[in-house]
């Protein structure tokens, strides 16, 4: 169950390891040991801040990955999430936000990249966003966007984690998409070949990966955690339910079409 207690309970076990920050893991030794914490931040940002601090208690530094659209209206959160030792950064979908236009694309970054630095925010590395239920044509998803050579020529100080990280380290990914932890199989080509996710069926078997596994990164979603467990649930039923209409509606293309061009909002759920 994603809430608060539980947070805590994983914090107080990963910090008997070395956790870092996203933008250390190139700093780390060869075949060192390491976790490293991520939080896709895509709306909500109080409850970002509420993991931060619980990250924060542990002396466990998070990275936090946050949509542009955020910035404005919570930037002063964020510096607290920074001010408490974290990396707030870029959680970008430029490509989906521009139909798949690099040019369009890469005008997006530009401008977005320019205002976390406004903020105070100095951005090393990124992460790409998922947007599930969006239909591309001519791209296959966000991670097109560092894939291609003229954006990493353009952006050689710039690391995304997802498509950048060099092949000879061997991480474990562990997501909390779709509300339950899962090992997530070839999160750099999923988009292209998607090999299969493995669930993790229950909070010991959480705890048996980190001691299991050299090399780990763990991401989750911030607005899907809660303080207690009846609000939770009831989030996680919303969540499947409103997954059930999408796919329903999603086998008529005319249906399909509307859902794609409103993919943004699949954020808040």
């Amino acid at each position: 169950m994603f809430i608060y207690s539980i947070w805590n309970d994983i914090c107080q076990e990963i910090v008997q390891y070395n956790t870092i920050k996203v933008e250390e893991i190139l700093k780390q030794p060869k075949n060192s040991t390491w976790i490293a914490v991520k939080h896709d931040v895509e709306t909500n940002v109080s409850k970002a801040l509420e993991l931060a601090r619980i990250e924060a208690k542990y002396g466990i530094n998070a990275t936090y990955y946050v949509q542009s659209y955020l910035l404005d209206e919570n930037y002063e959160l964020l510096q607290i999430i920074q001010s408490l030792g974290h990396e707030v950064t870029y959680h970008y979908d430029v490509l989906d936000a521009n139909a798949g236009n690099m040019e369009k694309a890469i005008v997006d970054f530009d401008k977005n990249i320019a205002k976390f630095k406004q903020y105070g925010f100095n951005v090393k590395t990124v992460c790409p966003h998922g947007n599930p239920v969006m239909i591309r044509n001519g791209w296959n998803s966000n991670k097109d966007f560092f894939r291609n050579e003229k954006v990493q020529t353009l952006y050689p100080h710039i690391l995304d984690i997802v498509i950048q990280l060099p092949k000879k380290i061997d991480y474990l990914y562990i997501s909390d998409a779709g509300y339950g932890f899962k090992k997530i199989g070839n999160i750099r080509d999923n988009d292209l070949k998607n090999i299969g996710d493995i669930e993790i069926s229950d909070y010991r078997e959480l705890l048996k990966s980190f001691s299991e596994n050299k090399r780990i990164i763990l991401s989750t979603h911030p607005h899907r955690w809660e303080k207690n467990i009846m609000t939770f649930i009831m989030r996680v039923y919303l969540f499947k339910f409103l997954r059930i209409v999408a796919r329903v509606l999603s086998k008529l293309p005319i249906l399909k079409n509307i859902i794609s061009k409103y993919y943004y909002l699949a954020k808040k759920i």
